[in-house]
């Protein structure tokens, strides 16, 4: 007699990761870690977090980073930003046509490219719930364009300053061929 409930458990696909030790990561950001999963069930779906202690977050405008990547087509800049930025978690809020990028608590203050903003302590940062990775064109919420992989992982500062920087470049030089 074989076994074969245990061969077909075996192949059969893994379940999706759980989002709650990423949940929890995330609220542990804010001063009452309970409040966001509240904000989190809103209609916004949206808890508004502390930035300075888990994270800061580059807000890139959306013409920079598609400048960047070379598309204006969500899916192709998720894809190639997920790539450049190795997985590290960026929100893409549509309704304000901006991204941000979450960086390593305490780079704010040294940030340095005028092409894109580093909001550190003192800023609070609309962040979609972790299960929120497609747009939704009805609403324009907040959403994850490259999800956070597992609590902690962060877009490395050199990464996202090359993006900046880059695109911003690109934005500059079609902004002046445009003009007379």
């Amino acid at each position: 007699m074989t076994n074969s409930t245990a061969r077909s458990e075996a192949l059969a696909p893994s379940s999706p990761p759980t989002t709650s030790g990423v949940e929890a990561w995330l609220a542990s950001a804010h001063p009452s870690p309970a409040t966001p999963y509240g904000e989190w069930d809103g209609e916004a779906r949206l808890a508004l977090i502390p930035l300075g202690r888990r994270f800061d977050a580059v807000r890139i405008p959306a013409a920079v980073a598609h400048h960047a990547f070379a598309s204006h087509d969500l899916p192709v800049v998720a894809r190639r930003m997920a790539r450049h930025l190795c997985g590290g978690p960026v929100i893409h809020d549509p309704a304000g046509s901006r991204y941000y990028a979450l960086v390593p608590p305490g780079t704010a203050p040294h940030w340095r490219a005028p092409a894109a903003q580093c909001l550190g302590e003192g800023t609070y940062l609309g962040v979609p719930r972790p299960d929120l990775t497609e747009p939704d064109q009805g609403t324009l919420c907040s959403y994850w364009t490259v999800p956070v992989p597992r609590p902690g992982k962060l877009c490395q500062v050199p990464d996202v300053l090359t993006l900046a920087m880059a695109g911003g470049a690109l934005a500059d030089q079609d902004e002046g061929e445009a003009t007379p």
